[in-house]
């Protein structure tokens, strides 16, 4: 479906065709492209290897990688010259001493640096970073022809979407909070219930309480 679709198809539902509609095709947009990256946080469906965002240079002698911020999380890690999987660790798990240690990274540090990771230990050669992710849409929806990154069985529930925060507008003509409550409940029924910031920075994190400290 293109956005063009997804507008129909919510005016359509909605009985919102008349002039002026209740909601314009402007907040319809911007609900749409909500909608995607609802999606994209709750159930992970873009998975990237390829992309820019991908590989990182790493220099020696400096363990801090700034992630792009369309990433939602780190699926696989390694380094370039190293064909084994970075292992991830959180700050909690590391000896009192670490941050002093060198070497080939073995881990990356999640909960160390917002929108970076820390790599263990600090590396010693120039070398790339090599990740697997899932992320967020690379570029909103604005043209009527513009298509939703996420596949497209699953485009039809993004119209569940835009009812349901149009149906939660706080506007006499339009307000239902019922309706809004049942588009919201179908596109939880596709896409799974939104964890709140805490939790998902914590899933980020992995954190492993009861893990040995490494090194």
């Amino acid at each position: 479906m293109t956005l063009d679709d997804l507008i129909a198809e919510y005016r359509e539902e909605a009985h919102d065709s008349g002039t002026p509609p209740f909601v314009s095709d402007a907040w319809l947009t911007k609900r749409a492209n909500q909608a995607e990256q609802e999606v994209c946080r709750r159930s992970g469906l873009l998975i990237e290897s390829v992309h820019a965002m991908c590989t990182v240079a790493v220099t020696a002698g400096n363990p801090v990688v700034s992630l792009n911020s369309k990433i939602i999380d780190i699926k696989k890690a390694r380094m370039s010259l190293d064909a084994v999987f970075l292992l991830p660790a959180s700050v909690n798990n590391l000896c009192a001493t670490w941050e002093a240690d060198t070497g080939t990274p073995s881990h990356y540090i999640t909960d160390y640096q917002s929108g970076a990771i820390r790599l263990y230990p600090v590396p010693v050669v120039d070398d790339d970073l090599k990740l697997t992710v899932t992320r967020l849409p690379l570029v909103g929806m604005s043209a009527g022809t513009d298509e939703p990154e996420i596949r497209a069985e699953y485009h039809d529930a993004l119209v569940q979407w835009l009812l349901h925060r149009a149906y939660a507008k706080q506007d006499i003509d339009i307000f239902d909070p019922h309706k809004s409550a049942r588009a919201l409940a179908e596109f939880e029924r596709e896409f799974g219930t939104r964890s709140s910031a805490r939790n998902e920075h914590w899933m980020r994190a992995r954190h492993v309480l009861d893990a040995a400290p490494i090194a």
